[in-house]
């Protein structure tokens, strides 16, 4: 088998080839399974972020129809309480000029008798006075033989 010096050179580089394919054939199907791994992954994970987004839509979906259905209940107590008071000023305005009239009535009773009401009380007072006064001067001799006097 002799070979020629083109045929040697032509097998040295083939067989250099494949052992530089042999080689380096390890570290790139490693890191053809690393990149493998990372689509999966990329893959899976992004399915897991599509399901997690989605349950979040639905979390808050129900949560925004719960404060819609609160909220709703809260307009209805407000309009409750709003008619109640139209109904309560619309009452406090008929019943008004009633109030008025009466406070004034009893203010002119009360003022009116506050004169007459002082005077018979000075004369009750006065009365009273009297009558001790007499009642004493009267009593005064049959009492002041108790007290030695």
């Amino acid at each position: 088998m002799d070979y020629t010096i083109k045929e040697k050179i032509k097998l040295v580089s083939k067989y250099s080839s494949r052992t530089l394919i042999k080689m380096f054939t390890p570290q790139v199907a490693k890191e053809f399974e690393y990149l493998l791994e990372d689509l999966t992954e990329n893959e899976e994970s992004f399915g897991r972020k599509i399901d997690r987004a989605y349950d979040s839509l639905q979390d808050t979906s129900r949560l925004v129809q719960r404060l819609e259905y609160k909220l709703n209940l809260k307009i209805e107590s407000v309009e409750k309480l709003k008619n109640e008071l139209d109904r309560y000023s619309k009452l406090a305005e008929i019943e008004k000029p009633k109030v008025e009239a009466l406070i004034s009535q009893l203010d002119h009773t009360v003022s009116k008798g506050k004169t007459k009401e002082r005077i018979y009380s000075f004369l009750i007072s006065i009365g009273a006075g009297l009558l001790l006064f007499v009642f004493g001067v009267w009593a005064s001799p049959y009492v002041k033989p108790w007290f030695g006097l």
